[in-house]
């Protein structure tokens, strides 16, 4: 039986899904797409933050719960990606009351896309 080698995909496609899912999100700050080393594969970064995009992608894949960034105004969500676990997805977003109710959302965009 063959493996299948892995597809390859285009930044195109990684910036496609990266906007969904910050439209998804109004109250956005930052999104990267990271391997399961911790090599940044995509992002996109508000100007308003500092942050640099290899230290979300670490992030990422920590398994520390906390935050460098000592701001109670800012959520971090954190999903895999694939079904082997290869990939993450870490966003940053400003609290917001009704950020809970775009998660299913956010799962059926994860659930539906076919990058990873």
């Amino acid at each position: 039986m063959k493996s299948e080698s892995p597809r390859l995909i285009n930044q195109t496609e990684v910036n496609y899904f990266l906007h969904r899912v910050k439209k998804n999100f109004p109250n956005f700050v930052a999104v990267v797409i990271t391997d399961r080393n911790g090599f940044p594969i995509g992002s996109h970064i508000s100007k308003r933050l500092w942050v640099h995009e290899n230290t979300l992608a670490l992030w990422a894949i920590s398994k520390n719960k906390e935050l460098v960034i000592r701001d109670p105004n800012l959520v971090q969500l954190k999903f895999n990606i694939d079904k082997e676990k290869r990939y993450k997805l870490f966003i940053l977003l400003e609290k917001s009351k009704n950020y809970k109710s775009k998660l299913k959302l956010l799962k059926e965009i994860i659930k539906g896309q076919e990058l990873f």
